[in-house]
C-alpha cells in the first residue's frame, strides 16, 4: 500500500491503521525494554541456582506436577509419593518417605530445605 492508496482510505480507516502501527511499535519497544537488563542484579549469588531449587514443595499437599520439581523426582516417583500419602494419611516426618520404593536417605538429603511437611512432627 503506497502513500496515495493510504490517502484514499476513509479517515476512520486511516486512524485505525495508524493505531495498529503504533501498537506494534509499542509492543516491540516494551519487549526490548523488559527483555534487556541494563544493570547487574544486586542480590547474592544464590539467585544463580536453578529456579526449581528456589521453590519449596510441601510433601503433604503437593500434586504430581509440584513433586516433579524436586531433584531426582520424575512422574513415576511423584505418583508413588502421592499414592503412599493418600494410603498413609500424610507424612508425619521426613523419614516416613523412606517406605516408598526409590526414596533413600540420599534422595531426602538432595531435596534439602526444598521439601517440607505441613503439620509434621517437629
Amino acid at each position: 500500500m503506497g502513500r496515495k492508496d493510504f490517502e484514499r482510505l476513509p479517515q476512520q480507516e486511516r486512524q485505525f491503521l495508524a493505531l495498529c502501527l503504533a501498537s506494534v511499535v509499542l509492543c516491540g519497544v516494551l519487549a526490548v525494554f523488559f527483555a534487556v537488563s541494563t544493570t547487574e542484579p544486586a542480590v547474592s549469588g544464590s539467585v544463580t541456582a536453578p529456579l526449581y531449587q528456589a521453590a519449596v514443595v510441601d510433601l503433604n499437599t503437593a500434586d504430581v506436577q509440584a513433586l516433579c520439581t524436586l531433584p531426582g523426582v520424575g512422574e513415576k516417583r511423584a505418583r508413588a509419593i502421592v499414592d503412599y500419602r493418600v494410603r498413609a494419611g500424610g507424612f508425619g516426618q521426613m523419614s516416613d518417605l523412606l517406605a516408598i520404593p526409590g526414596i533413600t536417605p540420599a534422595v531426602l538429603e538432595q531435596w534439602g530445605e526444598q521439601a517440607v511437611l505441613s503439620g509434621a512432627d517437629e
